[in-house]
Protein backbone atom coordinates (compact mmCIF):
# COMPACT_ATOMS: atom_id res chain seq x y z
CA UNK A 1 0.00 0.00 0.00
CA UNK A 2 1.35 3.45 -1.18
CA UNK A 3 2.01 5.39 2.04
CA UNK A 4 0.19 8.22 3.31
CA UNK A 5 1.12 11.25 5.42
CA UNK A 6 0.50 15.08 5.91
CA UNK A 7 3.08 18.01 5.18
CA UNK A 8 2.81 21.35 7.33
CA UNK A 9 5.85 24.45 7.03
CA UNK A 10 6.60 25.83 10.57
CA UNK A 11 9.11 27.26 12.61
CA UNK A 12 9.40 28.43 16.47
CA UNK A 13 7.43 32.00 15.48
CA UNK A 14 4.17 29.88 15.15
CA UNK A 15 4.78 27.54 17.24
CA UNK A 16 0.89 27.90 18.88
CA UNK A 17 -0.34 27.51 15.71
CA UNK A 18 1.62 24.62 14.77
CA UNK A 19 0.75 23.09 18.31
CA UNK A 20 -2.94 23.56 18.12
CA UNK A 21 -3.04 21.75 14.35
CA UNK A 22 -0.79 18.79 15.53
CA UNK A 23 -3.65 18.28 18.11
CA UNK A 24 -6.48 18.49 15.43
CA UNK A 25 -4.61 16.29 13.19
CA UNK A 26 -4.63 13.87 16.07
CA UNK A 27 -7.91 14.00 17.27
CA UNK A 28 -9.92 14.56 14.30
CA UNK A 29 -7.77 12.34 10.93
CA UNK A 30 -5.47 10.13 13.11
CA UNK A 31 -3.07 9.94 15.95
CA UNK A 32 -1.15 7.62 13.89
CA UNK A 33 -0.97 9.41 10.45
CA UNK A 34 2.60 10.52 9.75
CA UNK A 35 2.99 14.37 9.73
CA UNK A 36 6.26 16.11 8.77
CA UNK A 37 7.16 19.49 9.74
CA UNK A 38 8.94 21.33 6.79
CA UNK A 39 11.33 24.02 8.06
CA UNK A 40 10.30 27.37 7.18
CA UNK A 41 13.69 28.42 8.48
CA UNK A 42 16.53 27.65 11.37
CA UNK A 43 14.29 28.67 14.28
CA UNK A 44 12.92 25.30 15.14
CA UNK A 45 14.02 24.82 18.44
CA UNK A 46 10.75 24.75 20.22
CA UNK A 47 9.51 22.42 17.58
CA UNK A 48 11.92 19.77 17.90
CA UNK A 49 11.58 20.04 21.49
CA UNK A 50 7.36 19.54 21.06
CA UNK A 51 7.56 16.58 18.52
CA UNK A 52 10.29 14.89 21.03
CA UNK A 53 6.53 13.48 22.43
CA UNK A 54 5.04 12.69 19.33
CA UNK A 55 6.78 9.40 17.54
CA UNK A 56 4.21 9.75 14.40
CA UNK A 57 5.74 13.34 13.92
CA UNK A 58 8.84 13.94 12.06
CA UNK A 59 11.32 17.29 10.89
CA UNK A 60 12.02 17.56 7.09
CA UNK A 61 16.09 16.71 7.10
CA UNK A 62 17.34 17.06 3.10
CA UNK A 63 18.61 20.33 2.80
CA UNK A 64 19.68 19.75 -0.42
CA UNK A 65 16.04 19.64 -1.73
CA UNK A 66 15.05 22.64 0.40
CA UNK A 67 17.82 24.26 -0.92
CA UNK A 68 17.22 23.83 -4.75
CA UNK A 69 13.36 25.12 -3.97
CA UNK A 70 14.76 28.08 -2.00
CA UNK A 71 17.30 28.61 -5.32
CA UNK A 72 14.20 27.82 -7.76
CA UNK A 73 11.62 30.75 -5.98
CA UNK A 74 14.85 33.48 -5.38
CA UNK A 75 15.64 33.47 -9.03
CA UNK A 76 11.75 33.62 -9.92
CA UNK A 77 10.54 36.21 -7.63
CA UNK A 78 13.57 38.47 -7.95
CA UNK A 79 11.84 38.53 -11.52
CA UNK A 80 8.97 40.06 -10.40
CA UNK A 81 8.37 43.92 -10.96
CA UNK A 82 7.87 44.92 -7.57
CA UNK A 83 11.10 43.06 -6.26
CA UNK A 84 13.10 45.68 -6.87
CA UNK A 85 11.59 48.10 -4.29
CA UNK A 86 13.03 48.32 -1.01
CA UNK A 87 9.95 48.27 1.03
CA UNK A 88 8.72 44.88 -0.42
CA UNK A 89 12.34 43.41 0.39
CA UNK A 90 10.83 41.06 3.24
CA UNK A 91 8.07 39.96 1.06
CA UNK A 92 10.37 38.65 -1.81
CA UNK A 93 12.05 37.07 1.41
CA UNK A 94 8.97 35.54 2.68
CA UNK A 95 7.52 34.09 -0.95
CA UNK A 96 11.03 32.46 -1.30
CA UNK A 97 10.58 30.52 2.19
CA UNK A 98 7.11 29.80 1.44
CA UNK A 99 8.08 27.89 -1.46
CA UNK A 100 10.02 25.22 0.67
CA UNK A 101 6.66 23.35 1.04
CA UNK A 102 7.19 22.22 -2.90
CA UNK A 103 9.83 19.91 -1.09
CA UNK A 104 6.58 17.69 -0.65
CA UNK A 105 6.84 16.66 -3.80
CA UNK A 106 10.08 14.84 -3.43
CA UNK A 107 9.42 13.97 0.42
CA UNK A 108 8.82 10.10 1.83
CA UNK A 109 4.85 9.71 1.25
CA UNK A 110 3.71 8.28 -2.28
CA UNK A 111 0.58 10.29 -1.53
CA UNK A 112 0.41 13.61 0.51
CA UNK A 113 -1.80 16.31 2.27
CA UNK A 114 -0.31 19.16 3.02
CA UNK A 115 -1.77 22.35 5.62
CA UNK A 116 -0.64 25.41 6.24
CA UNK A 117 0.51 25.34 10.20
CA UNK A 118 -2.32 28.01 10.69
CA UNK A 119 -4.85 26.29 10.21
CA UNK A 120 -6.76 22.65 11.92
CA UNK A 121 -7.55 19.60 10.58
CA UNK A 122 -11.37 19.03 11.19
CA UNK A 123 -12.04 15.40 9.56
CA UNK A 124 -10.23 12.49 8.21
CA UNK A 125 -8.58 12.81 4.92
CA UNK A 126 -9.28 9.03 3.66
CA UNK A 127 -11.85 10.68 0.89
CA UNK A 128 -8.92 12.72 -0.37
CA UNK A 129 -5.98 10.06 -0.59
CA UNK A 130 -8.68 8.05 -2.78
CA UNK A 131 -9.15 11.17 -5.08
CA UNK A 132 -5.28 11.06 -5.67
CA UNK A 133 -6.13 7.85 -7.61
CA UNK A 134 -7.73 9.44 -9.99
CA UNK A 135 -6.48 13.28 -10.56
CA UNK A 136 -2.95 14.56 -9.77
CA UNK A 137 -3.88 17.20 -7.06
CA UNK A 138 -7.00 17.67 -5.21
CA UNK A 139 -8.06 21.59 -3.90
CA UNK A 140 -10.66 22.56 -1.14
CA UNK A 141 -10.71 26.27 -1.58
CA UNK A 142 -12.50 29.38 -2.82
CA UNK A 143 -9.72 31.30 -4.54
CA UNK A 144 -11.78 30.97 -8.43
CA UNK A 145 -14.64 32.54 -7.06
CA UNK A 146 -13.07 35.35 -5.39
CA UNK A 147 -13.53 39.03 -6.92
CA UNK A 148 -11.08 40.57 -5.80
CA UNK A 149 -7.71 40.69 -4.83
CA UNK A 150 -6.94 36.72 -6.49
CA UNK A 151 -3.54 35.22 -6.59
CA UNK A 152 -3.45 35.81 -9.83
CA UNK A 153 -3.64 39.41 -12.25
CA UNK A 154 -7.21 38.26 -14.30
CA UNK A 155 -7.09 41.06 -16.98
CA UNK A 156 -3.04 41.09 -17.69
CA UNK A 157 -3.61 37.59 -18.70
CA UNK A 158 -6.26 37.92 -20.36
CA UNK A 159 -4.93 41.04 -22.21
CA UNK A 160 -2.25 38.09 -23.53
CA UNK A 161 -4.89 36.93 -25.56
CA UNK A 162 -3.66 33.45 -24.27
CA UNK A 163 -6.29 32.53 -21.65
CA UNK A 164 -9.95 34.13 -21.08
CA UNK A 165 -11.55 34.47 -16.94
CA UNK A 166 -13.44 31.66 -17.67
CA UNK A 167 -10.67 29.32 -18.33
CA UNK A 168 -8.39 30.70 -15.76
CA UNK A 169 -10.67 30.92 -13.00
CA UNK A 170 -11.23 27.08 -12.80
CA UNK A 171 -7.44 26.73 -12.71
CA UNK A 172 -6.55 29.02 -9.25
CA UNK A 173 -6.49 27.73 -6.11
CA UNK A 174 -4.97 28.56 -2.51
CA UNK A 175 -2.19 26.84 -1.60
CA UNK A 176 -2.45 27.10 1.84
CA UNK A 177 -4.45 22.94 1.35
CA UNK A 178 -3.55 20.65 -1.35
CA UNK A 179 -3.01 17.19 -1.75
CA UNK A 180 -1.02 15.46 -4.31
CA UNK A 181 1.88 13.03 -5.21
CA UNK A 182 4.85 12.24 -4.48
CA UNK A 183 7.43 13.17 -7.87
CA UNK A 184 4.93 14.81 -9.96
CA UNK A 185 6.73 17.47 -11.17
CA UNK A 186 10.46 16.29 -13.33
CA UNK A 187 13.09 18.44 -13.02
CA UNK A 188 12.53 18.82 -17.11
CA UNK A 189 9.13 20.37 -15.92
CA UNK A 190 10.51 22.92 -12.60
CA UNK A 191 12.95 23.75 -15.59
CA UNK A 192 10.11 24.38 -18.04
CA UNK A 193 8.18 26.21 -15.07
CA UNK A 194 11.25 28.33 -14.33
CA UNK A 195 11.44 29.37 -18.05
CA UNK A 196 7.62 30.39 -18.65
CA UNK A 197 7.85 32.51 -15.65
CA UNK A 198 11.01 34.43 -15.98
CA UNK A 199 11.96 34.26 -20.13
CA UNK A 200 8.26 34.54 -20.92
CA UNK A 201 7.32 37.00 -18.05
CA UNK A 202 4.49 35.26 -16.91
CA UNK A 203 6.00 35.93 -13.25
CA UNK A 204 4.08 39.34 -13.62
CA UNK A 205 0.55 37.38 -14.11
CA UNK A 206 1.08 37.14 -10.02
CA UNK A 207 -0.85 39.67 -8.04
CA UNK A 208 1.95 41.66 -5.57
CA UNK A 209 4.53 39.56 -3.66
Amino acid sequence: MASCGIYTLANDVVFDQLVAFLNSVEVNVSPDIPVCIIPYDDRMEQVQKEIGDRPNVSIYEDQQEIQRWEDFAKEVWLNHPLASEKSDARLVSSRIRFQRKMVAFQGDFDKFVFYDADTLAMKPVDDIFLKLDTYDFVFNDWEHAKTRLTALDIPRIEATGELTESQIRPKLHCSSFFASQNGLFSTEEVNQLKNRLIQNREIEWINGI
